[in-house]
């Protein structure tokens, strides 16, 4: 790893507004780079990026950012091209000990001891690599909500992406959809130069494919109870405002404590992350125009408890949550395991159909997190700042259009959310320390 010069999303200013002219060479983007040798050719080039500092960022959100940029397809991993679904990706995995790429890939990473360690997705297919990267981000922005996994910018040799390319077409049936989104990413990767899409697939000297490389999450599970059926993302997403009942009991206006219990049970502690975790998927779903959410949600299995050797504040004892206790620890604790929501398909957003806000969900929430809507309010605040305005363009590869709409969306809903905290219509309630400690209910302030 070295300090290298950057890519870059080139930027012209116009007035306020930047013209959106490809990916280029700039050493204004990213903490660092890594250049990632292939032979006879360019480097490929992955950027760990900078943080906006008012985002509260996980503690090993830059480790993870370092792995995945670590990440050699030609020396540690194996690269293998996305044959399930819809999208168009390579998955790259582990190597087995003492292992090389060469047979993993022979094998289509099919081979004992290789595990799926990461995901390149680019603009292709409904993806759009702005809407992942985004995700990461604006999820840190909104204070570490909706367990979005850590994501990178990343580039790919453009000789070796269709070599894959043709492997997936040739190893597809012609008449699956997977197939289809193949051959239409190929068509845009053959043409290079002359491809209609090119300033969103490749780098400006057309020998990179570039997109986002995002972490790929382990034993996370479909979650069934925020997903209500539909025949398309439009009625799936009415169907989860109208027949969900966890967004029933989030619409419903009264205290926080007559809708669920603060003795700290399994079934309490369920209960309010379900509505914290329902009330921040609308939060961040409407705010990145995201057009293919419901049957792409997901949980993890969590353990939550209260530590009463560890006080806040208030003198209470603080609430924690674990992945990896064992049963004994959680024996030991009191711990309680229940499903936190986990979001890690987030490529269809940004320009795309904002469903979310098509159908109004933001006009179920009765109740959120504190934290959550201070961190909304805050951004709004600050979203006009060039710095802000910067981040999104150079960090995240969004256009001038891109930003624009989102800096609509965010203006939006944080006047719509602050009005109905002023007039009593959305309670911030949703803060699980409070909730389950002999605290009295704090009073919040929606802000002047």
């Amino acid at each position: 790893m070295r300090f290298t010069q950057l890519l870059l999303l080139s930027v012209l200013f116009l007035g306020p507004a930047y013209a959106y002219a490809g990916l280029s060479v700039d050493p204004k983007r990213g903490e660092q780079t890594v250049d990632l040798p292939v032979p006879g050719r360019t480097a490929e080039i992955c950027v760990i990026p900078k943080h906006l500092d008012v985002g509260r960022y996980f503690d090993n959100d830059i480790e993870i950012e370092t792995q995945l940029c670590n990440i050699d397809e030609h020396k540690n991993s194996a690269v293998c091209p996305k044959l399930n679904s819809t999208n168009p990706g390579l998955d790259l995995y582990s190597l087995p000990q003492g292992g090389t790429p060469q047979p993993v890939e022979a094998a289509r990473c099919k081979t004992a001891g290789a595990h799926k360690i990461a995901k390149y997705k680019l603009s292709s297919s409904c993806s759009y690599t702005p809407s992942i990267l985004g995700y990461y981000h604006l999820s840190r922005l909104l204070g570490g909500i909706a367990d979005v996994p850590p994501a990178v910018l990343r580039t790919f040799d453009l000789q070796n992406h269709i070599t894959m390319g043709r492997a997936a077409l040739a190893e597809s049936a012609s008449n699956s959809l997977i197939h289809q989104t193949w051959a239409s990413l190929m068509a845009q990767l053959t043409a290079g130069a002359k491809g209609k899409r090119r300033d969103f697939l490749l780098t400006d000297d057309f020998t990179q494919s570039y997109g986002a490389l995002s972490e790929n999450p382990k034993h996370e599970t479909f979650y069934a109870e925020f997903f209500n059926g539909g025949a398309n993302n439009l009625v799936r997403a009415l169907n989860f405002r109208d027949k969900n009942p966890i967004v029933g009991i989030l619409a419903h206006n009264v205290d926080i404590r007559t809708l669920v219990g603060h003795s700290f049970t399994a079934e309490n502690v369920q209960k309010m992350v379900q509505l914290k975790d329902a009330a921040d998927l609308i939060v961040i779903d409407t705010l990145m125009n995201q057009q293919d959410r419901f049957g792409n949600i997901h949980y993890l299995a969590t353990y939550y408890y209260v530590d009463a050797a560890d006080l806040d504040s208030d003198g209470n004892p603080k609430l924690k949550s674990n992945r990896n206790l064992t049963p004994e620890e959680a024996a030991r604790l009191g711990a309680v395991q229940i499903k936190k929501m986990l979001l890690k398909d987030n490529d269809c957003g940004v320009a795309k159909q904002n469903i979310a806000k098509q159908v109004g969900l933001a006009d179920r929430m009765a109740h959120i997190d504190p934290k959550t809507y201070l961190f909304l309010q805050h951004l709004n605040a600050v979203a006009d700042l060039a710095e802000t305005r910067d981040f999104f363009v150079r960090e995240l590869v969004f256009t001038a259009s891109d930003y624009a709409n989102i800096r609509k969306n965010l203006k939006d809903l944080a006047t719509k959310l602050r009005q109905a905290c002023l007039q009593g219509g959305l309670k911030l309630d949703l803060d699980l320390q409070a909730h389950f400690s002999n605290q009295s209910a704090k009073v919040m302030i929606c802000g002047p």
